[in-house]
């Protein structure tokens, strides 16, 4: 049961890879690209075999950099649920009753770092959370710079969460 209600959905937004780091990255790529084409040409025949080499490494650290760049989301808040949608299409919707641990973690500063948020197991053959005490799975993760308001999400889940949600702060980097 939630503890509050809330009157309208409220968006919170996570921007991805700002445009001047991804700017700077494909400049710098191009240029190293441009360098192992000039010293193929340069080195003739002989450096063939050297230059596919160095053109699959670049290529397979494109793809990597393509794996790990943050993506574009919106973590939407409404009082039946909370929802996260990624740009690539991925939506993980976690409604407040399948909420079973909120984490949040903390510089030694006071800094929130990030929020954590944990459903309860779902089970196939009906059983409830009682009857099956596994461990939380980890529903998704946001860091501070990630995400807009950090601060104002995680007031909000407080707000919202279950009575029998478990809430843990951490200090971390200490």
């Amino acid at each position: 049961m939630v503890s509050s209600s809330l009157a309208e959905p409220r968006t919170f937004v996570g921007r991805g890879l700002s445009p001047l780091k991804r700017a700077v990255t494909a400049v710098a790529l191009l240029t190293i690209t441009l360098a192992v084409l000039l010293i193929a040409w340069h080195e003739g025949l002989s450096a063939v075999g050297s230059t596919i080499a160095a053109l699959l490494f670049i290529a397979g650290f494109v793809y990597y950099l393509w794996i790990i760049a943050p993506q574009p989301f919106t973590i939407t808040v409404s009082a039946e649920e909370i929802v996260r949608r990624s740009q690539r299409g991925e939506t993980v919707a976690l409604r407040w009753e399948e909420l079973a641990r909120v984490k949040e973690e903390f510089f030694p500063n006071g800094t929130r770092i990030s929020l954590a948020l944990y459903r309860r197991p779902s089970t196939d053959d009906g059983q409830d959370q009682a009857e099956n005490p596994a461990r939380p799975v980890r529903a998704w993760v946001v860091y501070r710079d990630d995400v807009d308001d950090l601060d104002g999400l995680t007031a909000l889940v407080q707000q919202l969460k279950p009575a029998d949600c478990h809430w843990e702060r951490a200090t971390v980097h200490e």
